[in-house]
């Protein structure tokens, strides 16, 4: 014969027991999601190296030392990272926010099917590449686009 618990006291377990395992699904969850920030949402660390990068080198005989650059560094800002372009002997830095999709992003810079044109964009937790923006070269010089646009409901 099983043992039963008490009427009154069965109900006290259960939701002790419920209370437990949302209280450790929701700690682990958010551990793995937010690792190394401060309590203000900030990064406890930036590096200082890029986290994402291309570079091809411009065929030219006078200047052999240029070069189409596109490298991504952190902030302080978790969705934020600054963007150093280079193309020969112009230098533009702009800064990026990446969308709030639930999850921690991870920036990355692919080739495009131009010569001289990347895609910048971040990796969704698959590791596909999702497209965000585009650095191009143009005649009026070295362009930063918008190429989509990314909302979450909440």
């Amino acid at each position: 014969m099983k043992k039963r618990l008490p009427g009154r006291l069965w109900p006290f377990y259960v939701t002790l027991g419920l209370a437990f395992t949302i209280g450790l699904t929701s700690a682990c969850h958010q551990a793995a999601s937010t690792p190394d920030l401060n309590a203000d949402g900030t990064r406890k660390t930036v590096q200082t190296q890029a986290v994402a990068n291309y570079s091809q080198k411009i065929t030219d005989t006078l200047n052999r030392q240029w070069y189409f650059s596109v490298q991504l560094y952190e902030t302080r800002k978790p969705q934020d990272y600054i963007i150093q372009m280079i193309y020969e002997e112009m230098h533009n830095t702009d800064t990026i926010h990446f969308p709030d999709m639930g999850y921690p992003v991870k920036p990355a810079v692919k080739k495009a099917d131009d010569t001289l044109s990347v895609y910048v964009g971040f990796l969704d937790p698959k590791g596909e590449f999702m497209y965000y923006k585009s650095v191009y070269i143009d005649k009026k010089g070295l362009h930063l686009q918008t190429i989509r646009k990314y909302t979450t409901e909440k």
